[in-house]
């Protein structure tokens, strides 16, 4: 059986962007988060093992989003979906779009958004590495029970 799981719509302020107004001033951000989880055979043992707490994934992406500032929306998604991946184990793939409402644009636009797909598969062993300077490298370290996979899960 394959699962999803969706967060729509969470929104922060954020310092990011190409110019130095945006960095400084900061604007608001706001995110959708799709995660595709290891493939179970059932969900009725209603093991948290078998899934991920909406809550911690909520929490790891306004870290990740809080800890640098970058320049372009393609690097803050692609450094949120690696640090999703590398945090919780039951996460097969991720797909983390990024919208910011005040885009330094002289058309009248509602937003703009990226969406950035990214498969464990994908990932180097040793991306987190190479990562953003100015982002923390905890999220790319292996930590707490959310990285491991339960034996109890079928």
């Amino acid at each position: 059986m394959l699962t999803s799981i969706a967060i729509a719509g969470l929104q922060t302020y954020g310092y990011h962007g190409l110019f130095e107004e945006e960095r400084t001033l900061g604007q608001k951000f706001n995110f959708d988060i799709s995660a595709t989880l290891r493939e179970v055979r059932t969900h009725l043992g209603d093991n948290l093992d078998c899934s991920v707490r909406y809550d911690a994934v909520i929490d790891e992406a306004l870290q990740i989003a809080g800890s640098g500032r970058f320049q372009t929306l393609e690097a803050l998604a692609e450094m949120i979906a690696t640090g999703l991946l590398r945090r919780f184990a039951a996460i097969d793939g991720v797909t983390v779009a990024v919208a910011k409402f005040s885009p330094p644009i002289v058309h009248s636009i509602e937003q703009v958004r990226v969406e950035v797909r990214l498969q464990r598969a994908d990932l180097a062993p040793d991306q987190g590495e190479t990562a953003h300077a100015s982002a923390s490298p905890q999220y790319f370290g292996v930590r707490d029970q959310d990285t491991r996979r339960g034996s109890r899960c079928p």
